[in-house]
């Protein structure tokens, strides 16, 4: 029988804010839960290929583990593994649609702003197979879900910094009062930004060497359509914290890219 390969949809996992502004230790839960389909039928997993972004200029000596689960056919999320930035299991982890799990670890790209992403080819070690879910969000398709682990000790706190309150009410969704790394070396157009206790800021149009230019004319999200709605214009910009000082900033604040992870698996059928 002929092999066919292919890769999965580019999977880009949600990681908070607040999770990220502490260093994970080794067996911290980085990513819980975040779904992605493939064409039904059994696939074997041959390994992944994963970039992070980081927030700041950092070499990185740690990695992720992934987590796989299946879909119950319901298309309804699997049991939370836990707090982020926690140890796996500290929150009442029961599930048991678990099916798999591999191992990686990353390494830094050599060269480019010297360590502002690192990436990571890995292969399955486990011979994990994807065996019909049942679930899927389209005809032809089925559901499963995957979570990461910190292989080590994985640092993406930022040092891209608020210099000064902003009065979000007033705001133009231009950010220009910023302090310590340039934020152009670590986020680019279509990244979705919140600071440190995970205000919103929203979704990068542009970004230079001071300032960060957020999107707010109701366009499909460029990278996280799914995950992230631009607001229609300034006010709903404004607002989507929560009216009033819900969306205020501090000086100080620290800004993340709440989507730094691009992980896409390597299949055979």
């Amino acid at each position: 029988m002929d092999r066919k390969f292919f890769n999965s949809e580019v999977i880009t996992p949600l990681v908070k804010a607040s999770s990220q502004n502490a260093a994970f230790v080794d067996g911290d839960i980085v990513f819980d839960w975040t779904s992605f389909d493939i064409p039904k039928g059994g696939a074997k997993l041959l390994g992944a290929t994963f970039t992070i972004r980081h927030n700041k200029v950092a070499s990185q000596v740690a990695g992720l583990d992934f987590l796989f689960a299946k879909d119950n056919g319901t298309n309804s999320t699997p049991t939370s593994i836990g707090t982020g930035n926690a140890i796996l299991g500290v929150t009442n982890f029961n599930s048991t649609d678990v099916i798999g799990y591999l191992n990686g670890k990353n390494e830094d790209y050599a060269g480019i702003t010297a360590t502002a992403a690192s990436y990571s080819t890995t292969s399955a070690t486990s011979s994990l197979v994807l065996s019909g879910s049942g679930g899927g969000s389209n005809i032809g398709y089925d559901r499963y879900y995957v979570a990461g682990i910190a292989n080590g000790a994985l640092d993406l706190r930022s040092l891209v910094a608020l210099d000064d309150d902003v009065d979000v009410s007033g705001n133009s969704g231009t950010i220009t009062t910023l302090d310590g790394t340039a934020p152009n070396v670590v986020f680019a157009a279509g990244d979705v930004l919140h600071v440190d206790d995970d205000i919103i800021l929203g979704e990068v149009a542009s970004v230079t060497t001071n300032n960060i230019v957020l999107k707010f004319d109701g366009s499909t999200s460029t990278n996280h359509s799914g995950t992230y709605t631009v607001p229609a214009d300034i006010a709903a910009w404004r607002i989507q914290n929560g009216a009033g000082a819900a969306g205020d900033l501090s000086d100080d604040d620290l800004v993340y890219n709440v989507f730094p992870i691009r992980l896409t698996l390597h299949l055979e059928k």
